[in-house]
């Protein structure tokens, strides 16, 4: 197909496209503003760097690195100022990293920089070497999730930041879990539809092939409407931040080839109707009787192509015009497309723009077409690809704006749900099936899967009376997505997470903790099925207990007390997948009640289904030794394991960054991270390689905080031994930059309790809340939003909803700058 874009020449579709949409994302384009990056104050003058980076030097770091003592090889007395120089810029570089990653000075030094002479160091070294474009770009990656933590936590909550909070002005791609749940259901599937003629005969007129030589014989049919399309928004998650959802993740080229092929596959839904395969089995001799709609397999089968659907009758009259097309009808039509990609209706300078710019440059190669040039170019607009937060409300004293009413409304909804807030109105539709055809293939191939487009949520009607303009307006509308019925308690595969009230929510808690990840590390299921203990692991029982702990979750949720004390320390747990009672049938399927314990659900959490029955969807209680918080969740740990045993490491790197507002070191690309295999030494023991000096650096950080879980095997089950050797669970919580809350812990409960009494551990949590609703990392301006949360969670005996509804009113939330 050949398309003309504006005043281009004719040139092929995906390149006019990609070439129109490429500048839009890059900024082209009147009523938005870049998304713009918070660059750190300036540097200072190269003078200041020569006479304060010394300093530092000589305070801090001499007396590893001065005359008499050079570790690492390393010597700073004499570091030379030029960092026009490569060996000067190299030594200067590593120290920054050093410094930056808190690594140095070490903990035993006689003097440690506070932190705020560390971050004014940072910024004076990287300012001087970015003057010779070789910084690390720190300002940059400040925006990215994995650098999150690198915001001085004591400085973000100790009330002395006084700057008014405010978000920059930004493009939001859209999520994919958005993208899935709008436009997959309408034109992301391929649809197919079987007609089986032959089978067992069935009453009623419906049922029976009333034209051509197989008039009489029986008929029955199936409609098949899979997803199979590509979603432009991949999901990326960074091990550090675990979250899908940053403002900064760009809409790539891979976006937009995928947003360019979905935009002509719904151009051509909406004018010509949707394509099915009809594939047509007649019963043959040789067929034989199976279990299935049809009642027979094989037979003589012929395959067939139809467009079904029912299109606007706009657009119907626009395609059939015999003469030149009216504006008043391209109006209308244009109406009906704004409706259905951005839910509203153009304005009159958007209506001359596409009547003149698009519509006539195509014009002569046929309407049919030029209207299609039409809905791809709506398809591929930035308003269809981000969500626009550029603050069209009035502006402040301090030159903040706060969001626009209709803002607000996507942001609102957005973060509770994963559905559009507003909705398409109604329009005259046009059947395009029009063939005579047996009752059970016309019902199919018309009234099934036909697309139904909601009406406007509550939240988009409550903004059109005038009810979404305040603070307080906003914070009544939070609170009534928060309230009310609690849904569904229990999520499992036929009721996953778009059932649960307020999916958004679930899903933080999915994504900080990770558990949900427990689906993608591999599993030796085939020797389990013999191996003593492991019996009751396998292929779908990642995907159990990630259920069950969406249902621990759900559960602590809505009780709203203590919620991040619980979710670290509770010994409750939940087995979704089963009844609470031991049916004689299932006993009797499983070969007897020994095989029936040993492969049932329970056994993930140490527990015999005989001594346990309970009713059903209510958590069990379990020793406390044994299962402590969503971190003893067989989930959790399996999502934070290898392939064939536990990973210390990556757990505790997840403590560190998580819960102690922490980070680590890139491992260096000359470090062979390996752990030697062994059939007599316990992890534990095979773990000593680590400390070594050029490993133990990083690791004294994270095997303390993740050795007390070898409490547990690699999928999740607690156990007492290991190699025949009683389990060594002790461990510590180090480095923490908390007066009272380091020291050695005997085992997981003890480091659980002690975390969850720690201020520090909650304010981390409360910072990935912020991340998680902001799409972005906290700045030192959003003090007073976080100290706000923080405060609402406390003085409300622990509630996760009151911290919320501090964040989705905060200045934060709401001004845009």
């Amino acid at each position: 197909m050949i398309f003309r874009f504006a005043h281009a020449r004719p040139t092929v579709l995906c390149a006019a496209c990609c070439l129109a949409l490429q500048a839009w994302l890059a900024g082209g384009f009147a009523g938005a503003d870049e998304p713009t990056a918070i660059e750190p104050a300036a540097a200072e003058s190269s003078q200041a760097f020569a006479r304060q980076a010394p300093a530092f030097v000589a305070k801090y770091c001499t007396d590893c690195h001065g005359a008499d003592l050079q570790e690492g090889g390393l010597r700073l007395d004499r570091a030379e100022l030029d960092l026009a120089q490569d060996d000067a810029a190299k030594t200067w570089v590593r120290v920054l990293e050093q410094v930056l990653f808190a690594e140095m000075p070490p903990e035993d030094a006689s003097a440690a920089p506070s932190s705020v002479e560390r971050a004014q160091f940072v910024e004076l070294v990287e300012g001087e070497l970015s003057r010779f474009g070789r910084g690390i770009s720190l300002a940059e990656k400040m925006l990215l999730p994995e650098y999150g933590n690198f915001v001085d936590h004591d400085q973000l909550f100790s009330g002395q930041i006084t700057d008014l909070p405010y978000t920059p002005a930004r493009l939001w791609r859209q999520r994919p879990d958005i993208y899935r749940q709008i436009w997959g259901k309408h034109y992301g599937r391929k649809h197919m539809y079987s007609v089986k003629i032959g089978g067992t005969e069935r009453d009623g007129d419906q049922y029976t092939v009333h034209h051509g030589p197989h008039k009489g014989k029986a008929i029955s049919g199936r409609y098949f409407a899979d997803e199979r399309f590509a979603n432009p928004f991949f999901e990326y998650v960074h091990p550090a931040a675990g979250f899908t959802d940053y403002a900064t993740i760009p809409a790539d080229q891979a976006s937009l080839e995928a947003l360019l092929t979905n935009a002509e596959t719904m151009a051509e839904i909406l004018t010509v109707g949707t394509s099915v395969t009809v594939v047509t089995e007649v019963k043959s001799k040789d067929s034989r009787f199976g279990n299935n709609h049809g009642n027979f397999v094989g037979g003589v089968e012929t395959i067939q192509h139809e467009r079904r659907g029912q299109i606007p009758v706009a657009f119907s009259r626009v395609m059939e015009s015999p003469g030149k097309v009216s504006q008043a009808d391209f109006r209308e039509a244009l109406r009906i497309a704004f409706q259905l990609f951005l839910r509203r209706d153009p304005n009159d300078a958007e209506v001359d723009h596409y009547w003149r710019t698009v519509f006539q440059k195509n014009a002569e190669l046929g309407n049919t077409m030029a209207l299609q040039a039409v809905l791809i170019y709506i398809a591929v607009s930035p308003e269809f690809v981000y969500r626009m937060e550029t603050g069209l409300g009035p502006a402040d004293e301090h030159g903040r704006r706060m969001l626009s009413p209709h803002e607000l409304v996507y942001a609102v909804h957005y973060a509770f749900q994963n559905t559009a807030p507003f909705g398409v109105e109604e329009f005259e539709r046009k059947e395009i099936y029009t063939k005579a055809a047996e009752p059970l293939v016309v019902e199919a191939m018309t009234q099934q899967n036909a697309v139904t487009y909601a009406r406007n949520g509550w939240l988009a009607e409550e903004m059109l009376l005038g009810q979404l303009q305040t603070k307080a307006d906003v914070e009544r509308a939070v609170r009534k997505y928060l309230g009310g019925s609690p849904g569904n308690m229990h999520p499992n595969h036929n009721s996953p997470l778009e059932s649960v009230k307020n999916p958004r929510v679930l899903q933080f808690f999915r994504e900080f903790f990770g558990y949900h990840q427990a689906l993608t590390v591999f599993k030796d299921v085939n020797q389990f099925a013999s191996t003593p203990g492991f019996e009751h692991f396998h292929d779908h029982t990642p995907t159990r207990l990630m259920y069950d702990t969406d249902a621990l979750v759900l559960h602590i949720l809505q009780q709203d007390k203590h919620v991040f004390e619980e979710l670290l320390t509770t010994n409750k747990v939940f087995v979704s997948y089963w009844s609470g009672t031991n049916d004689e049938g299932s006993i009797q399927k499983a070969g007897g009640k020994k095989k029936y314990a040993a492969q049932h659900d329970a056994q993930s959490y140490n527990l015999d289904p005989f001594e346990s029955e309970h009713p059903r969807n209510d958590p069990i209680l379990v020793p406390s030794e044994q299962r402590c918080g969503v971190l003893t969740q067989p989930s959790w740990l399996v999502a934070h394991s290898g392939n064939f045993d536990n990973d210390p490491v990556r757990r505790g790197k997840w403590i560190r960054e998580k819960l102690l507002a922490g980070y680590i070191m890139d491992v260096p690309i000359t470090v062979d991270a390996q752990i030697p295999d062994s059939e007599t030494e316990t992890l534990r023991e095979r773990f000593r390689v680590v400390r070594a000096d050029s490993c133990w650096r990083c690791h004294k950080k994270m095997n303390p905080l993740g050795m007390p879980f070898e409490a547990f095997n690699h999928v999740g089950r607690f156990r007492l031994e290991e190699m025949g050797k009683p389990v060594d669970t002790h461990g510590g919580i180090t480095y923490s930059g908390t007066d009272g809350l380091d020291g050695e812990v005997e085992n997981v409960h003890d480091m659980m309790h002690r975390l969850a009494a720690s201020p520090r551990v909650r304010q981390s949590f409360i910072r990935h809340m912020f991340r998680y609703w902001m799409g972005r990392n906290e700045m030192l301006s959003d003090s007073q939003t976080l100290i706000a949360m923080d405060q609402a969670y406390v003085q409300n005996e622990g509630s996760f909803q009151e911290a919320l509804v501090a964040l989705l009113t905060s200045d934060s939330f709401l001004y845009r700058k």
